[in-house]
């Protein structure tokens, strides 16, 4: 007979069905993964001891940790497991070529059943220079709350952090979605008014980004291309938007978009799409923060006239308006309210084949996912964060994602691709165009 160990009080366990945007995710990782990974580049010593430890406070102290997904009648569901039979291990790795390793983690899936739903990764050097990454199987966390766990492990570990602090199972975000639970009427015509106005948005599309391929494929080879912005610079370029009264994120997307504009071979007018991913936490109920790991992000869809010559800051101010419209009016969650519901969404194969081809009709466009200002760490004795990031495998309709985070007062850009869909010399030439709009934008 084995003796397990009595629980801490108020710990918490997940057991319930994938929400809506829990399930897209899930069903879409089985045709590619759709794993994320955040890391940071440490300076110092750190005690693998320590850090295993650390480990295991984190994993006892967050319910998704502490879960795995099964298929309960019919329906992908969380169900928590004995942290002790699947604990969150560390694993030690050179770091020489720690890059390529990390992304190759992108496209490693976790399969259905198994647990923890997270690896942990420490690309150790010689010297006092190395790299911890924690990889996610995407249903469970988004970018901001995946950064957010990292930096926790290692308050931990360097003894920084005050006593664990049990969280509680989260629900999904339909299941906090204000206007849905309080106003369903109203939210049932807005969700027929999205898809109308969404089918009118394919009608006005032009064609895709030159020798892409939108099909989805699981033989895939994410790679990265790493784009950093100094605190100068970025400073420069934080003056630069609020004298035009737009955001950083639609400075990027200005950017980003212009920058596949590029490699279009005319100059004329055209339309572009940009996906965005918005943090839903500040417009459902819960009163959820950075904290709460879990999936709390919705895909935002938002097209763009260009014309010959494109205006960086006319297109920024854009971005960001679209998006503020589409937040405030409480219809950021209604592209993944479509899904869950329906019996022709199984959960195999079949079943993400049909979302995936729902998915496929959007406009070509490609990702931004940009968590913001990152809270300088104070880790002691020795021990420094000297950056911090994070990248993801981008779906299939996506050219490119890049993924934006600041820390310190700089900017650390990532864009990813195919291997497969899109060549380096392209990619690098893309990721060149971007930066190099951020750069012009910054000194005006």
């Amino acid at each position: 007979m084995v003796t397990r160990k009595t629980p801490p009080a108020g710990r918490t366990t997940i057991q319930r069905p994938l929400g809506g945007t829990e399930k897209i995710y899930w069903l879409l990782d089985k045709l590619y993964c759709l794993n994320f990974a955040a890391y940071v580049e440490l300076e110092g010593k750190l005690d693998p001891d320590d850090l295993q430890a650390a480990l295991s406070e984190v994993q006892e102290a967050t319910p998704l940790l502490r879960s795995r997904i099964v298929v309960e009648n019919n329906k992908p569901s969380f169900a928590p497991v004995d942290p002790e039979k699947y604990p969150l291990q560390l694993e030690i790795l050179a770091l020489r070529g720690w890059r390529r390793k990390l992304e190759q983690q992108l496209d490693t899936a976790f399969p259905t059943g198994t647990a923890p739903l997270a690896r942990f990764l420490w690309f150790r050097g010689k010297a006092a220079k190395s790299v911890v990454a924690i990889v996610f199987h995407h249903p469970i966390a988004d970018g901001r709350s995946g950064v957010h766990i990292l930096l926790e492990t290692l308050r931990r570990a360097a003894g920084t952090a005050p006593p664990p602090a049990q969280c509680p199972a989260r629900p999904s975000v339909q299941e906090l979605d204000h206007i849905r639970q309080k106003h369903p009427v109203a939210s049932k015509l807005k969700e027929i008014r999205f898809w109308l106005a969404k089918g009118r948005e394919l009608l006005s599309m032009a064609s895709q980004l030159p020798g892409y391929d939108m099909n989805a494929s699981g033989q895939r080879q994410t790679a990265s291309i790493e784009l950093a912005i100094s605190k100068s610079r970025s400073k420069s370029l934080l003056s630069a938007c609020r004298a035009h009264e737009t955001s950083v994120h639609g400075a990027i997307g200005a950017a980003q978009v212009m920058a596949l504009n590029d490699e279009f071979r005319t100059r004329k007018a055209r339309v572009m799409a940009l996906n965005s991913l918005a943090d839903l936490r500040g417009v459902i109920d819960g009163d959820l923060s950075e904290k709460d790991l879990g999936l709390y992000v919705s895909t935002l869809t938002t097209l763009h006239s260009l014309d010959a010559n494109p205006d960086f800051w006319r297109l920024a101010t854009e971005v960001r308006d679209n998006l503020q419209r589409i937040i405030t009016s409480g219809d950021a969650d209604l592209i993944h309210s479509f899904y869950p519901g329906s019996a022709l969404f199984t959960p195999d194969v079949s079943g993400a084949q049909k979302v995936q081809k729902i998915v496929a009709l959007a406009p070509p466009s490609s990702m931004l996912t940009n968590i913001g200002r990152i809270d300088e760490v104070d880790l002691g004795q020795g021990l420094a964060v000297r950056e911090t990031g994070f990248l993801l495998s981008p779906p299939a309709q996506c050219p490119i994602c890049v993924t934006a985070s600041s820390y310190r007062g700089g900017m650390l850009l990532n864009l990813l691709y195919d291997r497969g869909k899109i060549n380096q010399t392209q990619a690098k030439r893309i990721a060149g165009n971007l930066l190099r709009h951020l750069e012009e934008a910054a000194q005006v």
